[in-house]
């Protein structure tokens, strides 16, 4: 814990730790799938959902609710989960570099494995449903020992 410098550890402190009430999917679609509808992406319907397009797969993080309404609309699909979110209420941790570096070392030294993903206002983890309790307990408690 003493290799980490002052900012990073301040911003460690001010770290809210949330967990999205939904449980999700992680779904991987062939790159020449149909579009995905609009209403995967209109807020009163979607809270939280992440789209990627690589050039041999599209990757999907959705409510397993919001799956299980549309998927009959892809032919080819996998699936991975379910899963949980965990959001981390911080104010753009680019500002401090190594900040979910950090939270990645500290999951994979207790042989969780998490899936991180940032934007520009903030960052969330992906655990496996059953990882949860013990994910939330460890990064609470690393929190925790950035205050001594």
């Amino acid at each position: 814990m003493s290799d980490l410098n002052q900012d990073l550890r301040e911003l460690l402190v001010r770290t809210k730790i949330s967990v999205l009430p939904e449980d999700y999917l992680a779904i991987r679609l062939p790159v020449d799938v149909k579009p995905l509808p609009g209403e995967w992406y209109r807020p009163a319907t979607t809270h939280f959902a992440v789209f990627i397009r690589e050039p041999k797969e599209i990757s999907l993080i959705v409510s397993r609710r919001k799956w299980l309404r549309m998927q009959s609309i892809f032919d080819k699909y996998h699936v991975s989960g379910p899963m949980k979110v965990i959001s981390f209420d911080n104010k753009i941790s680019m500002v401090v570099p190594g900040y979910m570096c950090t939270i990645g070392s500290v999951l994979a030294d207790a042989k969780i494995s998490a899936i991180p993903i940032s934007t520009l206002c903030g960052d969330h983890l992906l655990v496996q449903k059953a990882d949860l309790p013990r994910t939330v307990r460890l990064l609470r408690q690393f929190i925790h020992q950035c205050q001594d």
